[in-house]
Order: C-alpha cells, then sequence, then structure tokens
C-alpha cells in the first residue's frame, strides 16, 4: 500500500509542477505570479527526477543510456520536429511572424539550448536535452561518491561553479550542461531524500507548511524572475532558498491531499502535456480572439490564466492518447 501512495503524491507533484508551468508561460499570467512560479517550478521538475533516480541503474550504464534515450532523448527530437512544423506552418499560412531564420532552429535543436531563439517554435524543450545531461551527470556523481556526505559535498561543488558560470562565463554550452550543473543539486537532493520519506511525512505540519509558503513567497518576490532556460539566478542564495521552500511546500501539499484523479491524468501524462502547451496555448488564445476575445483581454488576467491553462490540457488529451496508444516510443514510454 505504501509503494501506490507514494507513486500516487509523486503524481499529485508532477501534475501540480505542469499546471504551475503553463500557468507561467500563458500570456494572462501577471508578472508577481510569474517571479513566484518560475522560483521553483522547474527546479521541482529536476527535484523530482532524482527522486525517481533507481539506485538498480548504478551497476549497468548501457541500460541506464539506453532507458534515457527512450524516455528524454526521443521525445525531445519528436517534439521538436513537430513543434518545428507547426512553426512553419503558421509562417507560410497565419501570418506568424518569423522571428529567425527558417534553419535557426533545426541547429537549435542539435545546440540543445533555448535561449537567444535557438528554440523560438517551442522554448521549453529546452529541459528535456538539459534533464538528459543533467542524469548523466547525476549518474556520476552517485557511481564514484557512494556516501551522502560525499554526494553532499560535490553537489555542493556543482552549486558553485554553476553560479559562477551563470555569472562570469558569455557562452553557452550544448545540451545545458552548465544549466546542468545548477540542475544536480536539486536532483541530488531528490535522490537523497527519497530515502527519507516517512521521517518527512512526519515533520510535516500546516503550521510548518504555512511557513515555508511564506518564505518562498517572500524570498521569490526579493530575488526577481530567475530563469534556469537563460542560466539567470540573481541572488543566488535567494534562488536556492526560494527553490526549495517552494519544492518542500508542494510535496507537503501532495501528501496530503490523497489521490487527486485529474492531478494524477495530469503528473502520469506530465511529459505530453510539457512538451505539447505551447504550440497549444496560441491556438487557445487564437480560438479565443476568434470568438470575439481579444488578445489585450487575455493578456495578464488570472482569469484567462485558469481558462487557457485548462482548455490546453483538455485539447491535448486526445493527442496525448494517440501517442500513448499508437506511438508510445515518441512520447517517452515503453512499447
Amino acid at each position: 500500500m505504501e509503494k501506490i501512495h507514494r507513486i500516487n503524491w509523486i503524481d499529485n507533484l508532477k501534475g501540480i509542477g505542469i499546471i504551475f508551468i503553463i500557468f507561467g508561460h500563458s500570456i494572462s499570467c501577471p508578472d508577481f505570479l510569474i517571479d513566484y512560479f518560475f522560483s521553483f517550478h522547474v527546479p521541482l521538475f529536476f527535484f523530482i527526477g532524482g527522486m525517481n533516480f533507481s539506485s538498480s541503474l548504478l551497476e549497468d550504464f548501457n541500460l541506464f543510456l539506453k532507458k534515457r534515450i527512450k524516455r528524454l532523448l526521443i521525445p525531445y527530437i519528436f517534439f521538436n520536429m513537430l513543434s518545428y512544423g507547426f512553426w512553419v506552418l503558421r509562417i507560410k499560412f497565419f501570418d506568424a511572424p518569423q522571428e529567425v531564420p527558417v534553419l535557426r532552429p533545426l541547429l537549435g535543436i542539435l545546440y540543445g539550448n533555448g535561449h537567444d531563439k535557438w528554440l523560438v517554435h517551442n522554448e521549453p524543450l529546452w529541459f528535456f536535452i538539459c534533464l538528459f545531461t543533467t542524469q548523466l551527470l547525476l549518474f556520476l556523481i552517485l557511481k564514484f561518491f557512494r556516501t551522502n556526505k560525499k554526494i553532499v559535498f560535490i553537489l555542493c561543488i556543482c552549486a558553485i561553479t554553476g553560479y559562477l558560470d551563470s555569472r562570469y562565463l558569455k557562452i553557452r554550452f550544448p545540451w545545458g550542461i552548465d544549466i546542468a550543473l545548477t540542475a544536480v543539486v536539486f536532483s541530488g537532493i531528490g535522490y537523497i531524500l527519497k530515502a527519507h520519506l516517512e521521517t518527512i511525512k512526519r515533520i510535516y505540519h500546516p503550521l510548518l507548511l504555512i511557513f515555508v509558503l511564506f518564505l518562498n513567497l517572500f524570498v521569490a518576490f526579493l530575488n526577481g524572475k530567475i530563469d534556469m532556460n537563460y542560466n539567470r539566478y540573481n541572488n543566488i542564495f535567494l534562488f536556492y532558498i526560494g527553490a526549495f521552500s517552494g519544492i518542500f511546500f508542494w510535496m507537503g501539499i501532495s501528501m496530503f491531499i490523497g489521490n487527486v484523479n485529474a492531478l494524477k491524468y495530469i503528473g502520469n501524462n506530465s511529459l505530453s502535456i510539457f512538451t505539447l502547451h505551447i504550440p497549444v496555448l496560441l491556438v487557445v488564445v487564437k480560438l479565443m480572439m476568434i470568438f470575439g476575445i481579444p488578445y489585450a483581454m487575455q493578456e495578464n488576467n488570472i482569469a484567462f490564466m485558469f481558462i487557457h491553462t485548462f482548455f490546453s490540457i483538455v485539447m491535448i488529451i486526445p493527442l496525448n492518447y494517440i501517442l500513448n496508444k499508437y506511438v508510445p516510443l515518441l512520447a517517452g514510454r515503453e512499447k
């Protein structure tokens, strides 16, 4: 029973994270909420990646690599090409602005970075290639440093190196290698904490959750908008405090709310929803304009933020069904 419960709350957490990702990318999301969501929603998924990392894979690198290619690289390529085709069609037939030369996004897919419009067709896809790199780095750390003290020490070195890179280097490395130095901190802590979940559940208390929430809000607004895609963290100490406080608050909420079918579905299908939400959001906004709701009315409007997110997920459901039923490998699932 414990195993089932654990899976349920992790799906809750992933579902909440995906909803916040869509919120943050909606044109309706106000700036103050963008600051809040961006303070932790991407670190949350690196954290979950660490929690889901199986120590059994450390004994077989080839098996580990094969699984990560299937889970991350194949969907990365597929959804990039799908989004690229949609982007070209919008330019050719719907008068969408062509912000970069048509070949630049194709090079961006190989480059594996979302900044400077390299992935203009679907910028959030940078996360998947970076997660692949992060998982490789986590594998190496766990393979050669077996005690928690040594792992934490190496994670601190990664955090310092990642900060120095973000602050002083003006170049961006392929496949999110530079971002992975920061991302692996969350993955590593997630991996360590999964062995202590029962203890964590016991220390969670409503008053503690309230404190952590206010800490997250205060730090998020104090530090301003951070963006891992652009390797921008502002104050690095506030960044880690804000990210971990947001993660731990919503982790506690996910444990307490029990089995929520809607969140479970979203969490279990997070990859497809994550990869498709940007082009689908564009469609949702355009459809609302066709039905008489002007663009200006949809901007910076919390009500429309919820509406955009709801209809985006609803529109992705049939696409997700087709992918899972007929081409599961392209959606990161086993055949």
